[in-house]
């Protein structure tokens, strides 16, 4: 995890660009730092560029970045359905590429380890939005996933204390 943000930049090559840059600090403050309100910040700015870029939501950075705008302004239902969108998209992009020459490098930047951390942050949006059970759910199918394909799944402390409160709800809303 990085303790510093990512630099600031002025410049960009293209439209893309900008999006990469501003998804990163989006992330940064999100969940390195969880602090939304810096996030909120770069925000607007991202919403813009997404709205002639990625308006048609056929592409998966395009969803990511939208559920990261939608959640830095506290849009939890948006930012939702703009993940679920991403991973529809990414298991699409398995579907079509599956044993075809090119299947390694569409994939590159989408492997499974990918989807499983996609998957997690889905989960941590479901919980946040008062919905326990496709949180849990959904991090089982994660965990499931991971195991499948060999991958180590990180988030089962965060499954544990989903299952937990899940179990005793008062107890979870006393802390």
């Amino acid at each position: 995890m990085k303790d510093k943000p990512p630099s600031d930049r002025r410049t960009f090559a293209n439209e893309w660009d900008e999006i990469g840059y501003l998804h990163d600090k989006l992330l940064y403050w999100l969940y390195q730092r969880a602090d939304p309100r810096k996030a909120s910040l770069y925000a607007p700015r991202l919403e813009r560029l997404l709205l002639t870029a990625a308006s048609d939501h056929d592409a998966i950075l395009g969803e990511e970045c939208w559920s990261l705008v939608h959640e830095a302004k506290g849009e939890l239902e948006s930012a939702i359905e703009s993940r679920e969108n991403e991973v529809r998209l990414i298991r699409r992009l398995y579907e079509f590429s599956r044993g075809a020459p090119y299947e390694a490098i569409a994939i590159k930047d989408y492997g499974y380890d990918d989807l499983s951390d996609r998957l997690d942050l889905l989960a941590i949006l479901y919980h946040d939005n008062g919905d326990l059970d496709k949180a849990v759910a959904t991090l089982q199918e994660s965990k499931k996933l991971c195991r499948e394909h060999g991958i180590e799944f990180d988030a089962d402390d965060m499954l544990q204390d989903y299952m937990k409160e899940k179990r005793n709800p008062q107890q979870a809303a006393a802390s």
